[in-house]
């Protein structure tokens, strides 16, 4: 079947023409067709398993089976779901279903014959056991098979769930809560509202456009902002200078002080001590482009997310950082922040202590060891550097790392969220992440989903999880909720929205993926419990963050997840024993003998504290490659779903995830209704009110035409006394109107 459709094209000068085509339609059936369900083969005296939940557009399930104690697992081209049948063990044990998407499983592993472990990348872990050793490596083929990272891109489920959803015209909830990215022009926006002058003949910057096609730098935007004596021909020669051509370009600007905050990655500088004098121009114009004249002139604060001995270090692969003598307009600081190994060993003991049983008494003990909340305290910290800079010392910063697409984003982005109000909006906070994470070139799919393990690392979970902490200490000044943040974490790997597909904006613009799949925005804003009812707006306000390891909190709802509705009567020991069967592998838990865990055993094991290996006393890579091999303590039987409190909940309709539970905003959200249904009757019954008034008013009026006055009163006086009358009768309603609106606007504020 031919259809046509409009497209519009547009050319380097921005003028644009339209263009007719035609194009031949191709089903969504055929271009993802969905595979025919097979039931693995069961006792005779149990009935074949039913899928445990609706599928999604586009969603088939492939496999379908049982593994002990009846417990149902289904995999489909979206999830891995298994639904745990004892209703009474769920309660007793705390015990959930578990609801994974496949792009979030990181690693799966095979223990003890009968045990499948999957450990996911939001430091969930997932323990299947199985009834004969057979199928346990039966349902480890299929889902290693359905996890590793597709040959095209187009192969994800984002793509056939877009095509599935747009042609059958999904039910109402999902037409209203899905969209694409479009090509809404924030960057024009944020130029208008940051009052960065670029049209006038005198303005200090400027918009450059050779990067137009990507040709300059890959994962860099196409649209540069640049001081205005900074040629094309000068950019040009100091990207050369700077790795992947990363070159210093402005993303913020404080409206008060003109301060600027501008990002790029390391200068190659290398042994030799290689120079650039147009990188040094570069970097002497962004410090001039932001001065008064009848000020002083301040030196540029270039932060460097690194340590001074890593950066040494770098020049002996072409890398390094900024020589003062070369730069001496410029102040350089180390932040001494972790890089990825380190960061990504940390993110794996902190999984395997969330599997642990919940009741070692040195839990925070082996927390610390971690080192995952000293790291988030580090980034918090170099964030408060850069923004008490701008905010205090009103200097321009530049913040780079070593390519700039790990450290600088989150630096950079910490630091524009404490400093400008918008950013904690929901639409700000889209602008951010789009701006600082998106289009200048995080490598989500290294990142995430790389073949490469070295390259893996949970770099904006653990940007997420600052947010997580900033919120925590100023729980009113963002308008979005831990929900929208939870959500975020999880569709990040998903792999059900294409936001978050490939390493850069050149690639998601060549492979169509702004049109071709759903956006994680729209489906974040439409929602309901992702808008905190406590946010208070405070354009002025700056967030400084108590960045103390003190004061830092485990991100529970992604890790641990919220208290399970039940009243766990087993101690979670014994249910370790009797889920494995080997009594006696972990005795009764002393006060007095420390607990580690163990990568190699079954469990775990006691061990003295001279032998606990810190983090920073292991190689950078070494021990990573070896990462796969980890294995947790897993408390439940068949799985743990750590966002859900009742084993009643319904699935999301639109992304088919469990919804997390928020008594407070649900109690907001509860009360806010309460309020909009009493004033929506307070004015049904003014309405109404003044309706019967005026029909006695106007049958008065008839009656006073046929019948003699008895009391001597005109007929003007008459209606006079009838008006004040519904005046007074009205303005009591509109009082009771008033005073509950009032209360729902402040509880809003």
């Amino acid at each position: 079947m031919d259809s046509h459709s409009r497209m519009e094209l547009s050319d380097s000068s921005g003028s644009s023409s339209t263009v007719t085509q035609s194009m031949c339609h191709v089903r969504a059936s055929e271009l993802y067709p969905k595979r025919d369900l097979e039931t693995d083969e069961g006792p005779p005296t149990l009935e074949p398993p039913l899928v445990p939940f609706v599928p999604l557009a586009g969603e088939s399930v492939e496999y379908l089976g049982r593994g002990s104690n009846n417990t149902v697992l289904a995999l489909s081209n979206y999830r891995f779901y298994l639904k745990v049948s004892d209703e009474v063990s769920k309660r007793r044990r705390g015990v959930q279903d578990s609801n994974i998407p496949l792009g979030l499983i990181e690693m799966i592993e095979i223990k003890d014959l009968f045990y499948m472990i999957i450990s996911c990348k939001d430091s969930r872990t997932c323990r299947c056991t199985f009834t004969t050793n057979d199928l346990c490596l039966e349902w480890y083929k299929r889902l290693t098979r359905v996890i590793a990272s597709p040959k095209n891109v187009q192969d994800v489920f984002a793509f056939a769930f877009h095509a599935w959803a747009i042609e059958d015209q999904c039910n109402e909830d999902i037409s209203l809560n899905l969209g694409h990215d479009g090509d809404d022009d924030y960057f024009m926006k944020e130029i208008e509202r940051l009052n960065i002058s670029v049209l006038s003949d005198n303005s200090k910057w400027r918009i450059s456009k050779v990067n137009w096609d990507y040709k300059l730098c890959a994962s860099y935007p196409n649209r540069l902002l640049v001081p205005s004596c900074i040629t094309d021909q000068t950019l040009e020669a100091a990207a050369k200078f700077r790795s992947s051509k990363r070159v210093p370009v402005i993303v913020w600007r404080h409206k008060g002080n003109g301060a600027i905050l501008a990002r790029c990655s390391q200068p190659e500088v290398g042994w030799l001590g290689w120079r650039s004098s147009e990188d040094e121009d570069l970097l002497k114009a962004i410090a001039e482009s932001c001065q008064n004249k009848s000020k002083k002139s301040k030196k540029l604060v270039v932060i460097d997310a690194r340590s001074y001995p890593s950066a040494v270090a770098n020049r002996a692969r072409g890398g390094g950082c900024e020589c003062p003598e070369y730069y001496p307009g410029c102040e350089i600081r180390f932040m001494n922040l972790a890089n990825i190994h380190a960061v990504r060993k940390s993110f794996h003991l902190l999984r395997q202590l969330c599997a642990s049983p919940p009741d070692l008494p040195n839990w925070f003990s082996l927390l610390e060891n971690t080192r995952w909340l000293h790291n988030i305290s580090g980034l918090l910290h170099a964030a408060n550097t850069v923004a008490a800079t701008i905010e205090f010392e009103m200097q321009p910063v530049l913040v780079h790392c070593s390519d700039g697409w790990d450290r600088t984003p989150q630096i950079v982005s910490l630091a524009e969220l404490m400093l400008d109000s918008y950013y904690r909006t929901i639409d700000g906070f889209r602008v951010l992440c789009q701006r600082e994470w998106l289009d200048f070139g995080h490598k989500f799919a290294d990142r995430g989903q790389g073949e490469d393990p070295n390259e893996r690392c949970p770099v904006f979970i653990q940007w997420l999880d600052c947010v997580h902490n900033v919120m925590s200490q100023y729980p009113c000044a963002f308008e979005f909720s831990k929900t929208y943040l939870v959500k975020l974490a999880q569709h990040t790997y998903s792999n059900l929205f294409g936001t978050f597909l490939c390493n850069s904006g050149a690639e998601r613009k060549r492979t169509g993926i702004g049109t071709a799949t759903f956006s994680v925005w729209k489906h974040l804003a439409a929602s309901a419990e992702c808008k905190n009812h406590l946010y208070s707006s405070q354009p002025d306000k700056v967030l400084w963050i108590s960045c103390n390891v003190r004061d830092m909190n485990l991100w529970r709802d992604l890790y641990v997840g919220p208290f399970t509705d039940g009243p766990q009567l087993t101690k979670t020991t014994e249910i370790c024993n009797s889920m494995l069967g080997m009594e006696g592998i972990i005795d009764p838990i002393r006060i007095d003998q420390p607990i580690v865990i163990n990568s190699e055993g079954s469990c775990m094991e006691f061990t003295k504290p001279e032998d606990t290996i810190s983090l920073d006393d292991r190689d950078d890579k070494s021990s990573d490659t070896n990462s796969s091999s980890l294995s947790s303590v897993i408390v439940e039987e068949n799985g743990l779903e750590r966002h859900l409190s009742s084993t009643n909940c319904v699935l999301n309709t639109v992304d088919g995830l469990l919804p997390l539970v928020d008594d407070v905003q649900d109690r907001l959200r509860q009360l806010n209704l309460e309020h909009k249904t009493r004033e929506a009757a307070l004015q049904n019954e003014l309405h109404v009110t003044r309706l019967v008034l005026l029909r006695q008013a106007s049958h008065r009026c008839i009656e006073a035409t046929t019948t003699p006055d008895v009391n001597g009163l005109s007929l003007a006086e008459k209606i006079d006394d009838d008006v004040q009358v519904a005046a007074k009768y009205s303005v009591q309603i509109a009082h009771e109107i008033w005073f509950p609106c009032q209360l729902n606007n402040s509880m809003n504020l």
